[in-house]
């Protein structure tokens, strides 16, 4: 074979940029262990500088079925099953972060050249692709994509296949249908949204960036944080929410010392009436909920609510609880030794 599996994934990087006319339909699965977290199937329509995608929500009982159009002035989003639209403007910005499954390949693969090591380890074929079956070992401890397989079509660089694994969660990503010369229906490229949806500006509903102390004024009071002696707070946004919850909620982003996401901390007013369900675990001698399928621990304290969503594969549950236990108030942050 006279071609290198770096070469392989530069010219499949190079295939998704150039590829404007297609159609795929593909199934994405999510497990922590052998459960089956998250599944969905998404369907892309692309033409003409228009995309359009539908995601399908496989766990739900009812159909979660949302649709996003990017018309390359704008992006609406409609979630048909909560009822509600969004809409975006992107012509200063350009394009918006791309969430459909060939964007996720293809970034991905941007991120996997340089802190992987590639190797071809086979030809496979998958639906009536020839593919190179690329093996990608992450050299970074933790590296958010792990350790990764790929299955890349060896005629026209798509690839068609991903697997990877970190930290216990498997993600699966594959094509079904591919379509790279497909005939479009004069709508295909349009958004059914009933009348009485009310499409709401997203730029909106986006969260400002604040200083600790400018959240406490927000807050109107004093919370808990984890002093950083092992992880660094980066990212400190203030989301104001209106609708039929309406709070403002600080959201932080706690990272490693190696620079590598490790988990969220939320923290907002509790709200009336709506005590922790299903409390059965116990934090800062207070009564906490674990949420497997989200990976995420909350509890009530002196009026405020914390929620933490462990994302980094070296916290887990009980560490994280005892670590909580090193919490002290944002006001006295600067102040340990």
């Amino acid at each position: 074979m006279n071609i290198s599996a770096e070469e392989i994934m530069r010219k499949a990087v190079e295939a998704g940029e150039g590829m404007d006319h297609y159609y795929t339909l593909s199934e994405s699965k999510v497990y922590q262990g052998t459960e089956l977290m998250e599944h969905s199937i998404l369907e892309e329509y692309v033409a003409n500088g228009k995309r359009k995608t539908i995601t399908h929500d496989q766990l739900e009982g009812e159909d979660k079925r949302t649709e996003a159009l990017n018309d390359g002035a704008k992006t609406i989003i409609y979630d048909k099953y909560n009822h509600r639209a969004f809409e975006m403007d992107i012509t200063a910005d350009g394009d918006v972060e791309s969430h459909d499954s060939t964007g996720k390949m293809n970034g991905m693969m941007g991120i996997t050249k340089d802190t992987h090591a590639l190797e071809i380890i086979g030809e496979e074929k998958i639906l009536d692709f020839d593919t190179f079956h690329i093996e990608a070992k992450a050299k970074i401890s933790d590296h958010v994509f792990g350790d990764t397989d790929l299955w890349v079509d060896q005629k026209t660089r798509f690839i068609i296949k991903m697997i990877s694994e970190v930290g216990g969660i498997r993600t699966e990503l594959d094509y079904k249908k591919i379509d790279i010369s497909p005939v479009f229906a004069e709508d295909t490229f349009t958004l059914n949204i009933p009348d009485d949806v009310e499409i709401k500006d997203l730029e909106a509903f986006a969260p400002d960036t604040v200083t600790l102390a400018e959240a406490e004024e927000i807050l109107k009071q004093s919370f808990y944080l984890f002093p950083e002696d092992e992880f660094i707070l980066k990212d400190i946004e203030m989301h104001h929410i209106d609708g039929i919850i309406t709070r403002d909620e600080l959201n932080l982003t706690y990272y490693s010392k190696a620079d590598m996401p490790m988990f969220y901390l939320s923290i907002f007013h509790s709200p009336e009436g709506m005590e922790i369900e299903k409390a059965d675990v116990e934090i800062r001698g207070r009564k906490a909920a674990y949420e497997k399928v989200v990976n995420s621990i909350t509890w009530d304290e002196e009026g405020l609510r914390y929620s933490i969503i462990m994302i980094g594969s070296e916290v887990e549950k009980n560490e994280m609880i005892e670590r909580t236990e090193s919490m002290v108030l944002n006001s006295d942050l600067n102040k340990q030794p």
